[in-house]
């Protein structure tokens, strides 16, 4: 069976149907051009002989319509290819957009009908169609931009002539995904659909409607008096978005992503031509992008690894899918009742447990507020309000943790504290139950001793806010059992959030990596270097926010108890801890000045109420009353990278992280690491091994062994292996 049938009904309609082999999914690639360039070719004969009504493409696999390119195949290609192998490239690119271009000027009517999710490309042929029906509650639109591509197949010139510049650059330069509501009243769909049958039938209705139309069906800007919404790129309505837009779009991604770049350049080029020429235009900045790095490592990390994540790559084959539906939650703090909020939305019923009913209830009032502000934002009704609400229970009884699957212990990280609630939660859960310890640093299975069943024990470290933040690393323990890492793993799923697994140490992987960064702030900071340079090095890498500002947003108290626990744990087990930059900054920052936080009023910025932050003025006479210390700016901005990547590396070498994809997505999703790089693995594939470590090592003479090869890093570089 191929890749595409034609079957033509008693009324002269010609279903058009993608049914990829051996896919659950229909994709856009070689296998797709193929099929699709023979299938209109067949359909511009049966045209010209007469007797087509019109046209109706439609998927073969219940509930999926298309889901995009080939990434896969993406990838394999040449990041360099030489001129004429570039000009091959373009001109498969175009063959692409070829029959598309064909079936929408073929002067029958065609429509279109989405059973399922239509994004990328799968959307892009949906654009070409005259008429587009979907079932209600599927999701739609070109993401591309996520993975640092664009449009490829004409999506940016047709949704630029079909909305108008603005609203085009908008949604895909920011990768909107639409649910089919969303879409119909933004004018990119026609109709809604209750099901299947229903979207068949309007679109079939549509056809016989428009058969005989005078002149022919043809789409808007084929159409004559064409003019595009909103105007042009010389309508004064449109000056400030041409003159002020490119710089904009450069701030917003500190211009490091091409694809934002490339889509918006690739509108307001396209709004200026015609519609074919525009799909040259587009053709070219597809292809560039194409063959950028960042791209490259976008695609290798947010669709190739996720995907493979979401499939459950490091969750135990073994034990049966699991749903959640009683959840316990120990600490009513706002972690705690960012979890209770997120819970309460997916369905799943909380027993938000507090020491006091007071303490409780001001958890579920953070419930209440994170839905008012849905309310407000006309995300959420009332009655839904109503409804997620009426899924916690504020408690300070553990008599009502009885029947709950799991239990996430979100209190203070004391180890004492957590070995108290551990002991009193398991006294009235099942045999069965999960106990999850929400920690960012403390040993799984050291906290696990105080548990009568170590083996359904196990570390769930949220970020916070719990009810925004996408990710939950999940922390193996010595005697953890599969079951146990697979309810966790599931569970996580259900939230809505995105789960990596790794193995027990102190830090675990998160934390460990993100402290790099922090202590690298820390020591150019005690070094003398000007604490502006530190954070715009920061930022310049690409990541949200300086080391400083990170550190007064966890609090400079909080890190330093932090800190001092882990000495004080270290030493009880005959481990002394020398004092390293970040904790001398630290105490002095506490102790010294009274710098304890954004939350106590000020840390290293000031916070001034209704003005902008900046940096306390201070930092120069406690870090550097003689001037400032000097240094290559490269150095400032690789040393907060490479001290990530490489104690990335040294988590792999000792065993704590197993699997590349879950570090690369668990350093952008969980501490903000640059996402252009594709995480802390792809980092060192894109840079090169062999340059990676080269440099590695001159850090190394510089600034201290913190920048020392890991062997496992070394040993791939000489053997031209990368971390996949």
């Amino acid at each position: 069976m191929g890749y595409i049938r034609l079957e033509k009904d008693a009324d002269g309609i010609v279903e058009l149907i993608f049914d990829q082999p051996g896919k659950t999914v229909n994709t856009m690639g070689q296998e797709y051009d193929e099929a699709m360039r023979a299938a209109v070719a067949e359909l511009q004969g049966m045209v010209a002989d007469g007797g087509v009504t019109g046209i109706y493409l439609r998927s073969g696999k219940p509930n999926q319509f298309f889901a995009g390119g080939d990434i896969k195949e993406m990838l394999e290609m040449d990041l360099n290819p030489p001129a004429e192998e570039k000009a091959r490239m373009y001109e498969g690119v175009m063959a692409t957009k070829a029959p598309l271009r064909i079936l929408e000027t073929l002067g029958v009517p065609v429509a279109v009908g989405m059973n399922g999710p239509a994004l990328g490309g799968g959307f892009e042929i949906a654009l070409a169609c005259h008429y587009r029906v979907a079932v209600k509650g599927i999701q739609m639109g070109l993401p591309e931009a996520m993975i640092g591509l664009m449009p490829g197949a004409g999506g940016v010139v047709r949704m630029t002539y079909l909305l108008g510049m603005q609203e085009a650059i908008g949604l895909i330069s920011q990768g909107r995904r639409l649910k089919a509501d969303q879409a119909l009243k933004k004018g990119l769909l026609n109709a809604l659909a209750e099901d299947e049958a229903d979207m068949h039938a309007q679109a079939k209705a549509w056809i016989k409607e428009n058969t005989n139309k005078e002149g022919g069906v043809k789409q808007p800007w084929d159409s004559e008096g064409y003019q595009m919404p909103g105007g042009g790129p010389e309508d004064a309505a449109n000056q400030g978005l041409t003159f002020f837009g490119p710089a904009n779009v450069m701030v917003q991604t500190k211009n490091l992503m091409p694809a934002q770049n490339a889509i918006f350049a690739c509108v307001v080029d396209a709004a200026r031509v015609d519609f074919d020429t525009a799909q040259k235009i587009e053709g070219r900045y597809f292809l560039s992008l194409l063959l950028d790095q960042i791209a490259r490592n976008m695609m290798t990390t947010f669709f190739v690894q996720m995907e493979a994540l979401n499939r459950g790559a490091s969750r135990p084959q073994g034990p049966e899918k699991f749903q959640c539906r009683k959840l316990g939650i120990l600490g009513a703090g706002q972690m705690g009742a960012g979890i209770a909020t997120t819970a309460a939305q997916k369905g799943i019923e909380v027993v938000l447990k507090d020491i006091s009913q007071e303490n409780a209830d001001r958890g579920k009032a953070y419930a209440e507020a994170f839905y008012d502000k849905g309310i407000s934002k006309g995300k959420m009704s009332e009655e839904q309000k109503a409804e997620f609400l009426g899924r916690i229970k504020a408690t300070a009884d553990y008599a009502d943790l009885a029947g709950c699957e799991l239990v996430i212990e979100a209190v203070f990280e004391d180890r004492k504290i957590k070995a108290a609630v551990t002991q009193e939660a398991e006294a009235v859960l099942d045999d069965s139950a999960v106990f999850a310890s929400n920690t960012s640093a403390l040993p799984i299975t050291e906290l696990a001793v105080a548990s009568s069943r170590a083996d359904n024990f196990i570390g769930m470290h949220f970020f916070s806010p719990a009810e925004k933040m996408p990710l939950v690393e999940i922390i193996r323990g010595e005697k953890t059992s599969d079951e146990s890492l697979a309810k966790a793993f599931d569970l996580a799923q259900q939230l809505g959030k995105t789960p990596i697994v790794v193995n027990d140490a102190p830090g675990f992987f998160t934390t460990r990596v993100i402290a790099q960064t922090v202590t690298q702030g820390a020591a150019m900071l005690e070094e003398g270097i000007n604490p502006v340079l530190i954070e715009s090095a920061a930022r310049d890498n690409g990541s949200p926010v300086g080391p400083l500002a990170a550190i007064d947003e966890i609090s400079q108290e909080t890190a330093y108890k932090n800190g001092q626990q882990a000495k004080a744990d270290a030493e009880a087990q005959g481990k002394p801890v020398a004092a390293n930059a970040a904790s001398r900054v630290l105490d002095r920052m506490v102790n010294e000045f009274g710098r304890r936080g954004k939350i106590h009023g000020g840390g290293y910025y000031e916070y001034p109420q209704g003005g902008q932050k900046h940096i306390w003025p201070g930092l120069k006479e406690a870090f550097a009353p003689n001037g400032y210390t000097e240094i290559p700016y490269q150095d400032i901005k690789d040393r907060l990278v490479f001290s990530q990547c490489l104690e990335a590396v040294r988590a792999m070498e000792e065993g704590v992280i197993e699997i590349v994809g879950d570090g690369n997505i668990g350093s952008i999703m969980g501490i903000g690491f640059p996402a252009q790089t594709g995480g802390a693995f792809q980092a060192i594939n894109a840079y090169g091994l062999k340059a990676f470590v080269e440099r590695a090592r001159e850090l190394e003479a510089r600034y201290g062994e913190v920048f020392a090869v890991p062997a496992l890093l070394a040993q791939r570089a000489e053997q031209g292996q990368t971390f996949v």
